[in-house]
């Protein structure tokens, strides 16, 4: 009598450990499989930048199933696009592969405490025009922002969207919901924005622990250790990412880099003074990191 065969099921992976992963079937979207993986059945053959590890977050899959939480990933998928940053701690040229297959990458800063952080927001934007993801930036604790600035408005004058809201009050909340409604959507930004609050509030769940800010240092304490999928209402998911102290871009050469922000490309082509436009400053201190991780 032949012996059955296990069964092969297509899933997307929801959190992903040293050699195996979470993967979320798609006949049950409530039901995780614990599923190790090998780099050499996962990926044929390594591109020129090494992956750190061979499947991420949102990533399609084919897994073979042993029983009712136990597989194998047998292989990875076509990817529709993916976030990548240099691999923090590696040397040679190792990426981190934040997420994949996502319709939007949902940039989160805050008014304050931290301050607004431009240059984070902008080190996203340039990875998300990379791979051709469409980007938003939510901008939380508007309750501390009585006045009504809006220092985010120059992202504004390039299309992209920007929601103001306060997980205090819950303004803004309810477009921002209804505008990622059927997508999935990977949450990116700095330790203590108010992440965990805003997806809490969101998703009607409680996800993660909420951290505070260093009163010493201004900056938040992690309180996400790792990017991990959750599915609300079946078709809407979102990839919650770890607080992010350093996002170092890849694939883009120094000399390229003014290309992505277009307003100093054009007055540079018009031989006026750079330093005087708003993300001039930003423009520097990257084109400077990029110089100094090619050496």
């Amino acid at each position: 009598m032949s012996e059955s065969v296990a069964p092969y099921l297509e899933g997307t992976v929801a959190e992903v450990f040293p050699k195996q992963c979470h993967v979320i079937p798609d006949n049950d979207v409530n039901h995780r499989i614990l599923c190790p993986y090998r780099r050499g059945s996962v990926v044929e053959r390594e591109p020129e930048w090494r992956e750190r590890s061979p499947v991420a977050p949102g990533d399609r899959v084919r897994i073979q199933v042993f029983g009712a939480k136990d597989g194998v990933v047998v292989e990875r998928l076509e990817r529709k696009n993916l976030l990548q940053r240099r691999a923090p701690g590696k040397e040679g040229q190792v990426v981190h592969t934040l997420v994949a297959n996502i319709d939007y990458l949902v940039i989160v800063s805050s008014f304050k405490e931290p301050e607004f952080s431009p240059g984070l927001i902008d080190r996203f934007l340039i990875a998300a025009e990379q791979a051709e993801i469409q980007p938003i930036i939510v901008v939380t604790k508007q309750d501390l922002n009585p006045m009504g600035a809006s220092p985010w408005g120059i992202y504004e004058t390039f299309q992209v969207k920007v929601f103001p809201v306060s997980t205090h009050t819950g303004g803004g909340i309810d477009p921002l919901r209804e505008f990622l409604r059927g997508k999935t959507s990977a949450f990116c930004g700095h330790s203590g924005v108010g992440k965990t609050s805003l997806l809490n509030q969101l998703f009607r769940k409680d996800i993660g622990k909420i951290g505070t800010v260093n009163a010493m240092t201004g900056k938040g304490k992690h309180t996400t250790t790792v990017s991990t999928l959750t599915v609300f209402e079946n078709t809407t998911r979102w990839i919650d990412t770890p607080g992010i102290k350093e996002f170092g871009l890849i694939k883009i050469a120094p000399r390229d880099l003014i290309q992505f922000f277009p307003e100093l490309a054009q007055a540079q082509f018009r031989g006026e003074d750079l330093s005087s436009y708003a993300r001039y400053h930003s423009y520097q201190k990257i084109k400077v990191a990029l110089e100094t991780e090619g050496r």
